[in-house]
């Protein structure tokens, strides 16, 4: 059970005002107990088709399968050309900007779901999913697009929210 089905065709993103970012949004919400056993009966092969090499030595229990949902719906569903790995958990945090608004979407969906997301990662987006991203974003123009995500689980729900937006900067931390 999914909170958010991206749409057949993403609509683009609204241009945003002279000075203020565009981001693209994406939430997973999922009975923890189905999600334990795809990751179950998937075993290593679900674990390296999901996850990069990297992301696997770094935070091998990490929640990588809702946190890439949310992620691709957020950049407007399997773009042709997808892979689980255009997304990858980095070292480099968001802008804070981009931080703080999604601690606030992060306080609303535990709000109203109960779930704390208490978990949080910097996510460079590559590949086709990239490429999906700056057509809603920004349009005709190359740029880097970056990702940030928060996860948790409680009361029997696995929950994940996620902003995909152009990078703009480097890097501040993303604090635990």
């Amino acid at each position: 059970m999914s909170a958010v089905v991206a749409p057949a065709a993403p609509p683009r993103a609204a241009a945003p005002a002279p000075g203020e970012p565009a981001v693209l949004l994406g939430v997973d919400i999922v009975e923890a107990g189905r999600l334990a056993r795809a990751v179950e009966r998937g075993g290593e092969v679900f674990a390296r088709h999901v996850t990069t090499a990297a992301e696997r030595e770094a935070a091998p229990e990490a929640p990588a399968f809702a946190v890439k949902e949310c992620l691709i719906k957020a950049v407007g569903g399997r773009a042709p050309g997808f892979a689980w790995h255009d997304f990858e958990a980095v070292a480099a945090a968001p802008d804070a900007w981009a931080l703080r608004l999604l601690d606030e979407a992060a306080a609303e969906l535990a709000a109203s779901t109960g779930v704390r997301l208490d978990g949080c990662a910097a996510y460079a987006v590559r590949g086709a999913s990239r490429d999906a991203a700056l057509q809603r974003l920004h349009p005709g123009e190359p740029a880097e697009v970056a990702g940030v995500a928060r996860w948790g689980s409680g009361g029997g729900l696995s929950a994940a929210l996620a902003i995909v937006y152009v990078d703009r900067k480097g890097s501040a931390r993303c604090p635990r």
